[in-house]
């Protein structure tokens, strides 16, 4: 065997009892519980959101249906197209992609604005 390292030299020092019990050891006691809180009282219920009411499905401003019916129709059309192995003109492929960048440069601008003005600003929830 080689020579005694440092680490033999530190447990040779230990009091190490390896015998093992013949019979299995009790369970130790349960700490002690805890004392029981006194009940609490619930607050007075607070309203912490703010009730919206739902917007219709369908806008009622003619623009804004015109928009979707160009954001939608533009690309379908070239889809239907291509499927249907139409050829469509440069000029009706460059109008339906003109149509349809124009009508979502609307919706966008039309969304409303969530700034400094508004008083609920920073907003602070989705609104659906």
């Amino acid at each position: 065997m080689t020579e005694r390292d440092e680490f033999d030299r530190i447990v040779e020092g230990l009091d190490l009892d390896l015998s093992f019990a013949d019979e299995p050891v009790a369970d130790p006691p349960s700490p002690p519980s805890p004392p029981q809180a006194a009940p609490v009282e619930p607050a007075e219920d607070e309203q912490f959101y703010r009730h919206v009411d739902a917007r219709p499905i369908v806008p009622r401003r003619r623009g804004i249906v015109l928009a979707w019916a160009g954001v939608i129709g533009a690309p379908m059309l070239l889809v239907l197209a291509t499927v249907a192995h139409v050829f469509l003109d440069r000029p009706i492929v460059a109008g339906a992609a003109l149509t349809f960048v124009a009508s979502a440069i609307y919706l966008f601008l039309q969304l409303p604005e969530h700034g400094p003005s508004r008083r609920d600003w920073p907003d602070d929830g989705a609104v659906l």
